[in-house]
């Protein structure tokens, strides 16, 4: 069907506009489009600021291409979204052009269609002479859809919002000289010279609404890649690096924090400079001086300040040393629940007094309650106090720690 298309507009060209005119009609072009990723339920965020269909576009490289003025995508039987045909590798398609990463990425907005996040989906994709239709599985939370090649199967993996999976999605990574947009990390915390026996050590925050995978970054011209493939940096998550972590775990003295071993050499103690790499593109950095700050005190680089609040952003200094800002972990039993279903349940393990919130999908509370210290155990949430269906927050705080996890109300 394609080659046919080809040959059909070929024909057209020669017949309507004359040989002449042949070299106009034979620029480079594009291939089939087709649908690469599909990131259905984010984590911490509402659906609507983190979810994302991705659409491969070009590759000037393949021998087969196409014209196409408008592309068409359809989710199952709504009403479908008609495009001009876009310039750029990629067509990522978002609920809010603010997260367009841009750098070779075209954008479309996705309205009113919202990925479902706890069935099977299908989708429609027609360019021209061009078709794919795809039927999504059912998806995780926190992780996309990535198509294998161009099979028809998909794989669970972390969302690259217009960056190509060398490992699964169709097509090779561009080189892009600012990938800023693309990896919203930031080093927000340098401990260059610490007090003995701590190890030297960096703070990197992921200030996005997408998990951004280890194996892409790097510190420049130190060492290799963060981790795994499938290991990543979670939206709004800190992460401290150092080549010791086991010594770092004993000098920070609590376990809420999550550390991530690097080869990454030492650093300068009275002046110096570190950036983070994605390939050969600089993502962000820093750099001191003996006027910077004092040793043996971190520093943040965001604000030239001193600062010792490992894996937390905001803190004061002596915050971390208080009781009430002792961090807790928690447990939500779904993040998809049904009005009279199966209730909803979080767990809280605390050494310290937790509140805990019912937010609407504006930020309004709607119920809350004070989990005691040391209770340790499943406490019900009263959906019924939501006004409506839809996406709600949860919200848990302690002192000036707090957080807060999106959920879905369905009918």
């Amino acid at each position: 069907m394609l080659k046919l298309g080809l040959v059909r507009y070929l024909r057209y060209c020669i017949y309507a506009v004359g040989m002449s005119v042949l070299a106009e009609c034979g620029t480079p072009a594009y291939a089939c489009p087709l649908f690469v990723e599909f990131f259905s339920d984010p984590v911490d965020v509402p659906d609507q600021e983190g979810e994302f269909v991705e659409i491969r576009l070009s590759d000037p490289s393949e021998e087969v291409s196409f014209r196409a003025e408008s592309l068409l995508v359809q989710f199952e039987g709504k009403a479908p979204l008609r495009f001009e045909f876009p310039q750029g590798n990629r067509l990522l398609l978002v609920h809010d052009s603010a997260s367009c990463p841009g750098a070779g990425i075209a954008c479309g907005l996705l309205g009113t269609v919202s990925l479902p996040n706890s069935r099977e989906s299908s989708w429609l994709l027609e360019a021209g002479t061009c078709r794919d239709s795809v039927v999504l599985p059912k998806p995780k939370p926190g992780k996309s859809l990535q198509r294998v090649k161009e099979s028809d199967g998909w794989v669970v993996s972390e969302p690259t919002p217009g960056i190509p999976d060398e490992y699964n999605e169709w097509g090779e990574v561009p080189e892009r000289g600012n990938v800023d947009s693309l990896a919203p990390l930031r080093i927000t915390e340098i401990h260059h010279c610490p007090a003995e026996p701590e190890p030297e050590w960096v703070e990197v925050y992921n200030g996005g609404a997408t998990a951004q995978p280890l194996s892409k970054f790097h510190f420049c011209g130190r060492g290799g890649v963060w981790g795994a493939l499938r290991d990543s940096i979670e939206p709004y998550e800190s992460v401290l690096f150092s080549r010791d972590t086991l010594l770092l775990r004993e000098s920070i003295g609590y376990r809420d924090v999550r550390l991530v071993q690097v080869s990454m050499g030492y650093l300068n103690n009275t002046a110096g400079s570190l950036a983070i790499c994605a390939g050969e593109a600089v993502v962000d950095s820093a750099s001191w001086d003996k006027n910077t700050v004092r040793c043996p005190s971190g520093f943040n680089p965001q604000t030239l300040r001193t600062e010792n609040t490992p894996g937390f952003q905001g803190l004061p200094k002596s915050s971390r040393d208080s009781l009430s800002d002792f961090p807790f972990e928690w447990k939500l039993s779904s993040r998809v629940v049904r009005r009279g279903g199966a209730p909803l349940r979080v767990f809280v393990e605390s050494e310290v007094s937790v509140q805990v919130r019912l937010l609407d999908s504006a930020g309004r509370s709607e119920w809350s309650r004070n989990l005691p210290a040391c209770s340790n155990a499943w406490w019900e949430i009263p959906l019924e106090r939501l006004p409506k269906v839809g996406v709600a927050f949860v919200e848990l705080s302690s002192g000036k720690f707090e957080k807060r996890i999106g959920i879905l109300l369905r009918p």
